[in-house]
Order: structure tokens, then C-alpha cells, then sequence
């Protein structure tokens, strides 16, 4: 059964209680909700099937709604900074499935048409920048794929992903 992942956007029910510190990570590192639909889909494999479902779907029966899943578990997953740490098998999986994914569209498919801006760019710009950032932390075969798959976007689909001091996420902390 396809479990609907709308619910990964609606993060805010979980983010009571937390410190201002707290909040900003919560918000910046999705690990949390990759966890919890882990949890929801019974496991790796599963929430794998669900984006490759999401994607298929539709791709093949054109359904706009199944894009929309896709493109939020896309974002969740390449936000989720710490699961990177602790599951580096499943993001060298979900490397190669989003390397195929790209392999079935135009370049510019992606490309919002109204703000000329490119989901993809900018959530895969978060997750090499993690894969940059905490290279020394991951395994060493993880950073290796990352790399290649980074090359690849941007020899093939002439993607940039520029490390921009003013577009990085700020943790505030807050007086007590």
C-alpha cells in the first residue's frame, strides 16, 4: 500500500516544546520525519518503493499529486542531514534511483516555470553541501557516489550547485 506522505511537509504539530536552537534544527535537518516515515512505510526498502511509486505514477499515469509526493520526499530525504551518519546504504540507493528518475526527463523538466527556479538544484544543492560539510563523518564510498552523481547533473542536465554563504540555513540561539 502506498502510504501518503503529505504529512512529511506538516512539521510543525512536532516542534512544540523545543528551544529555539531546537526549532532551527528541526526545521534545517529532516531527519526526524525520514525517521518517522521509515516508521509509517515498515522500513528502507519501502520508502524507496514509495518514491520510485510516487515517481511512476506519475510519470506514466499522469498524476500531478503523485508528483507532488515525490518532489516533497525528494526534499525530505536530501534535507536529512544526520540520517546520512546512520544510513549510508539507503542514500547510495537512493542516489542510483534518483539517477534513473532524472534519466526519464528533459533537463528543464524540473524548472519551475513561473520563478525560473529549479527544485532540484536547490535540494540537491542542500545534500552535497552535507556531503561536503560532513565528509570526514560518512562513509567514505557514500561521499565517493554523492561526487559522481553531482558531476554527472552538472556535465549532463548543466546544473550549478554554488555554495552561497547568504543562502545557508542560520541556527538562532536565543537568550534563555
Amino acid at each position: 500500500a502506498v502510504v501518503s506522505t503529505q504529512s512529511t511537509g506538516d512539521r510543525k504539530g512536532a516542534s512544540k516544546g523545543r528551544t529555539g536552537a531546537d526549532l532551527s534544527s528541526f526545521f534545517i535537518d529532516t531527519t526526524d520525519t525520514v525517521e518517522w516515515l521509515m516508521g509509517e512505510c515498515g522500513g528502507e526498502a519501502e520508502v524507496l518503493a514509495e518514491l520510485q511509486i510516487s515517481f511512476l505514477v506519475f510519470l506514466l499515469g499522469h498524476v500531478y499529486s503523485a508528483f507532488d509526493q515525490w518532489k516533497q520526499m525528494v526534499d525530505t530525504l536530501c534535507r536529512a542531514r544526520a540520517a546520512l551518519k546512520t544510513r549510508p546504504e539507503f542514500y547510495k540507493l537512493f542516489i542510483r534511483i534518483l539517477h534513473f528518475h532524472l534519466k526519464e526527463t528533459p533537463s528543464d523538466f524540473f524548472v519551475d516555470i513561473v520563478s525560473r527556479d529549479n527544485f532540484l538544484v536547490s535540494c540537491l544543492g542542500e545534500f552535497f553541501r552535507t556531503l561536503c560539510d560532513e565528509g570526514e563523518g560518512l562513509e567514505e564510498s557514500l561521499v565517493s557516489r554523492g561526487t559522481k552523481f553531482k558531476g554527472h547533473l552538472e556535465k549532463h542536465f548543466d546544473w550549478e550547485f554554488i555554495d552561497s554563504e547568504e543562502d545557508l540555513p542560520v541556527v538562532v540561539e536565543l537568550p534563555a
